[in-house]
């Protein structure tokens, strides 16, 4: 089983939300952090607090990873400050309702830059620079699997994470494992306001679309991702957390 304690591990998007949770379990076991942050300062550096304060290693990164820059920039900033990165987590990622009739140039953009050049770009960056028996894991969406309504965009770049994650699997074989988790809706920014974008209550769509009665808590990806990243005999799978929803059928019905 993997051991991450002492391993350099970095989670793009991880001031808040799932990229926060997953970061706070990680330093539970012992792993030194790489927080990163597009704009959002404050929220970056306050996760860096709140593991240092529980004894953990951390250290902030401002970079836009949607940029292959910036993804350099995170390695390169990661080296000296921390050593060699053992784990990515591409975790970055933005989320918008927008009904096919009303997507622009500039939504498009914004999708196909944060959720899957990011992925494709921090990837190409630790082909390279992670060390030998690391690991890679993208978080993309149930949305990549199963269509919801008014998410088509963001569907697609999920999609498209999910198949490069299989083929990069088989690319970086056998020194690198590449691994996605596929989530529901969570309850982050985007997940809490999807279900009045849908004219209904959290409650109602727990009730209507999930097994379990509740959307997900990001503590709940977090949990499943440090505990894909352990076992060592996994690579190129996707797996599916989403309380059930993917049982209760497409979301694009209703």
């Amino acid at each position: 089983m993997y051991n991450l304690k002492g391993k350099v591990v970095v989670v793009t998007g991880s001031g808040r939300g799932i990229g926060k949770e997953i970061a706070l379990v990680a330093a539970t076991e012992g792993a030194k952090l790489v927080i990163n942050a597009k704009k959002g300062r404050e929220e970056m550096e306050k996760t860096v607090q709140e593991i240092r304060e529980t004894g953990g290693e951390a250290i902030g990164v401002l970079a836009d990873v949607s940029s292959e820059n910036g993804c350099n920039d995170i390695f390169h900033q990661t080296e000296n400050s921390l050593g060699k990165v053992d784990v990515l987590i591409n975790n970055a990622g933005v989320g918008i309702y927008s009904p096919i009739a009303e997507v622009d140039e500039k939504i498009m953009e914004k999708h196909f830059q944060t959720d899957f050049k990011s992925v494709l770009y921090c990837s190409k960056a630790g082909a390279s620079r992670i060390s030998d028996g690391g690991e890679i894991l993208n978080v993309a969406s149930l949305a990549g699997i199963l269509p919801f309504k008014g998410l088509s965009i963001y569907g697609a770049m999920k999609g498209a994470v999910i198949t490069l994650t299989r083929y990069l699997a088989l690319e970086l074989a056998p020194r690198i494992r590449v691994n996605a988790v596929a989530p529901g809706l969570v309850k982050t920014r985007m997940g809490e306001s999807l279900p009045k974008v849908w004219g209904m209550t959290e409650e109602e769509y727990a009730q209507k679309f999930t097994l379990s009665g509740r959307i997900l808590d990001p503590r709940d990806v977090a949990q499943l991702v440090i505990s894909m990243l352990k076992v060592e005999g996994m690579t190129g799978q996707v797996i599916v957390i989403d309380s059930g929803e993917s049982l209760m059928g497409s979301v694009g019905i209703f």
